[in-house]
């Protein structure tokens, strides 16, 4: 039943769309689309912020750890570091939370150069998550005219918020932390959109041109994962569908209370 609702929601968005919704009390799912894996955007921000705690968590990394913001490495875009002078110190911790509440490009991009893009892969591959991946930072032109690109699946991306949510991801301070930190995702205008300010909700949202993501865990009085994704699309519809789609998950959530 709800995945024809989503279906037909959907049915008249161009271009590439995937959503997942998960119950999670009871374990319906629905899926729904034409496409798993997408060019990520925003949403691998996600992979890069499980990273860092994985390396905190193991001892390569500490949080209060001092970074000395430097010219080139301001991106621009989203954030607020490519408006503060270099010499700027700021902690990994304060770089991860940035990253997150406000999507700041340029935290996201000193994030990988210290993590290395080859350990957030292979954690993602270690946690079983093959499609999955960080292959460059953002604004790398270089690496953008190769095709080189990032990539999500909201399949994928719909288990590491199960796994969260279960405390069975790296540990369970770090799930806990991890979806804390997601709670205070500042761009509320996808999955939060119809949800009043009490209803809290953890997620990661991705834009850029023709590419729109919001995946998350929604703390309703019977929480539900729902995961969005559109490619090649025109990004202002997809919105609009996956508010809608949000909703009806909603709905279709609260049959259980």
């Amino acid at each position: 039943m709800l995945s024809k609702q989503i279906e037909d929601r959907i049915s008249n968005i161009q271009g590439d769309v995937g959503i997942y919704y998960r119950d999670i009390r009871s374990g319906e799912y629905a899926v729904a689309g034409n496409k798993d894996v997408f060019i990520a955007a925003g949403i691998s921000k996600l992979y890069v912020l499980i990273e860092t705690f994985n390396q905190i968590n193991n001892g390569k990394l500490n949080k209060d750890f001092k970074y000395k913001l430097k010219k080139k490495d301001k991106a621009p875009s989203i954030g607020a570091l490519m408006h503060l002078d270099e010499g700027k110190e700021f902690t990994i911790e304060e770089l991860y939370k940035l990253m997150i509440a406000i999507s700041d490009n340029t935290a996201f991009n000193i994030l990988v150069e210290i993590l290395g893009i080859d350990s957030i892969n292979k954690t993602m591959n270690n946690l079983g998550f093959y499609e999955s991946k960080v292959n460059r930072t953002f604004f790398d032109y270089d690496a953008m005219k190769k095709g080189i690109e990032n990539y999500t699946s909201v399949q994928e991306t719909g288990e590491i918020f199960l796994r969260l949510y279960n405390g069975q991801l790296i540990s369970k301070e770090a799930s806990y932390e991890i979806l804390e930190i997601l709670k205070y995702q500042q761009r509320g205008y996808i999955i939060p959109y119809y949800f009043g300010s009490n209803t809290v909700i953890a997620h990661q949202i991705g834009e850029d041109e023709g590419i729109i993501h919001d995946s998350g865990v929604v703390y309703t009085r019977n929480p539900f994962i729902l995961c969005m994704s559109g490619n090649n699309t025109d990004v202002r519809k997809a919105e609009s569908a996956m508010r809608d789609i949000a909703l009806l998950c909603y709905k279709n959530s609260i049959r259980y209370n």
